[in-house]
């Protein structure tokens, strides 16, 4: 059975990601700091008759996802690095934070989950991959990759990291049957919300798509 593996497992995109994917047969590897919020989606996959499986990471300890990585590496066939470092309020609100907030210490965790673990999530996917000469790594981009600003700093220059290692690594990948590509989130995306199914129908696309027409990105805005 092939596994799809999804890192900064929540209830919005990877959620809706891994219920196409469980469609289709796979089976499913959700990866959090807990599986709390996803606990009522993995009963409802169970239900339906998919094979699900939970795992916890620290998405801030790049060595950590590299090994989590290796672990499910048997039939790896889909990883989807979806872990990203916002800040709330107590009410829940998304609180902006410039870069006279940050400290050089937050400004590095930060960092570390929104980019360098997803570069080491991608390394160690890519050497199992190129061994079946198959796969695809799919990145949770975002619109502030592409338009900065700064009062989100710290999302601003790590998506505008990731797209650009999606873009770069793209060409190498395909030599080696890989299918590495993102789809740029420009929009709020609430769980359950139809927004949500429209990335996950975006991701599921780019790895259906025939080799001869593979794409690296996909923009929902």
């Amino acid at each position: 059975m092939k596994t799809y593996l999804v890192i900064g497992a929540g209830p919005g995109i990877a959620l809706a990601t891994a219920e196409r994917f469980a469609r289709d047969g796979f089976r499913i590897v959700f990866a959090a700091r807990s599986g709390r919020s996803i606990a009522s989606g993995v009963e409802a996959l169970r239900a339906a008759g998919a094979t699900v499986e939970v795992d916890t990471i620290d998405a801030a300890d790049p060595q950590a996802v590299a090994a989590l990585v290796r672990r499910h590496a048997q039939d790896l066939a889909v990883l989807h690095y979806n872990a990203g470092v916002l800040h709330y309020d107590a009410a829940g609100a998304l609180q902006p934070r410039t870069l006279a907030q940050e400290t050089v210490g937050s400004l590095d965790s930060d960092l570390r989950t929104n980019l360098t673990s997803a570069l080491a999530a991608v390394q160690a996917a890519q050497a199992v991959m190129a061994a079946r000469g198959e796969g695809s790594i799919l990145l949770t981009g975002g619109g502030f990759g592409v338009e900065p600003t700064p009062a989100f700093i710290n999302i601003s220059v790590a998506k505008a990291g990731l797209r650009a290692a999606a873009r770069a690594l793209f060409e190498p990948a395909r030599e080696q049957g890989i299918h590495v590509a993102t789809v740029t989130v420009s929009t709020l995306v609430a769980p359950g919300s139809d927004k949500a199914n429209e990335v996950a129908d975006a991701f599921r696309a780019l790895h259906a798509q025939p080799r001869g027409e593979w794409t690296w990105e996909t923009v929902v805005a």
